[in-house]
């Protein structure tokens, strides 16, 4: 039985993101010794609709990248603008299931003046695991990728993921997101349990640490990659046990950090398919954030390979090879 060949596969969520400014700071509203009994309202300065979602991202980043990744995800009847545009940068959308009756998931976000965020987030079409449909599974079941990436989506297409790529010897990469609240203790062993690599952020690291009640040498032993990314104080990896600080790249301006840290792993998958060396890996994951930062959106960013190259070694003084 001939093998489905792919470079990269993305599975997560495929939303809209409506991305509105708060002109204030949320601690200036929110009353610690009140939040039991929490009711504010704030006003607005801007509202925004882009396209978003983990997957939608991640691939988004990758094909600036010269890269043709597929996603594996799940969308509802209005997904045909955003279909459009993914298909535009050459993203392959044959695992992606079409739910009738419903909505692409929708994230409702808002920012402050300290980059602090509340977000709501409306599941919509991910609801259903794209895994259940057989058109996806039996490809998935031939599946020959350098490799997958296990995004924030729907709990069971994770859990059935990493099943998966472990029996189909796919390497991936673990990034739990938003879901990590909702992952069970169980699940999360199950995810993690073959996992080339694991990427949260602080906060992340330590909800899945008091979940499963392990140490960080205990992770640090067990995963070949442990990223933390720490915004703007850049990441710590953790790579075969060794550990590595690495920097952001410094952005011209700071417009909207959502989705920094989908283009940052785009950066962390290109690097791991090249061979790069942590450094460089980790030089080029920030300058991917940093291009998102720099705008207002999740995928309003473009750059050609070029104009990447050329301002990688603008800020690092050293050629990058792409």
């Amino acid at each position: 039985m001939n093998k489905f060949k792919m470079k990269y596969l993305i599975s997560g969520s495929v939303a809209y993101d409506r991305i509105m400014d708060f002109p204030g700071k949320f601690s200036d509203h929110i009353l610690p010794h009140k939040i039991h009994q929490i009711n504010v309202s704030f006003g607005l300065s801007t509202l925004n609709v882009n396209y978003g979602g983990t997957a939608g991202n991640i691939a988004y980043n990758l094909a600036l990248l010269g890269e043709k990744p597929y996603i594996i995800s799940q969308v509802g009847n209005d997904f045909k603008e955003y279909q459009t545009w993914l298909l535009k940068h050459k993203i392959n959308l044959s695992c992606v299931r079409k739910i009738t009756g419903t909505t692409c998931p929708t994230a409702h976000i808002i920012t402050d003046q300290s980059d602090n965020q509340i977000t709501g987030f409306y599941f919509g079409a991910m609801q259903w695991p794209a895994t259940q449909d057989k058109q996806i599974v039996q490809k998935l079941k031939r599946v020959s990728a350098t490799i997958g990436l296990i995004a924030a989506g729907n709990v069971d297409d994770m859990i059935y993921l990493a099943k998966i790529y472990k029996q189909q010897h796919v390497k991936y990469i673990f990034d739990p997101g938003q879901q990590t609240i909702w992952l069970t203790s169980v699940q999360l062993k199950a995810i993690l349990n073959g996992a080339h690599g694991l990427i949260v952020n602080d906060y992340e690291l330590a909800l899945i640490q008091k979940k499963l009640n392990v140490s960080l040498a205990k992770l640090i032993k067990q995963l070949p990659y442990l990223i933390v990314t720490l915004g703007e104080k850049g990441a710590m990896w953790y790579v075969s046990g060794k550990k590595f600080n690495l920097p952001v790249a410094k952005p011209n301006k700071v417009l909207d950090p959502t989705g920094a840290g989908d283009a940052y792993r785009a950066g962390v998958l290109l690097g791991l398919t090249r061979n790069w060396d942590i450094q460089t890996t980790g030089q080029v994951s920030a300058l991917c954030a940093t291009y998102a930062i720099e705008h207002y959106g999740t995928q309003q960013q473009a750059y050609s390979v070029n104009q990447f190259k050329k301002r990688y070694y603008q800020v690092f003084r050293k050629k990058l090879i792409i």
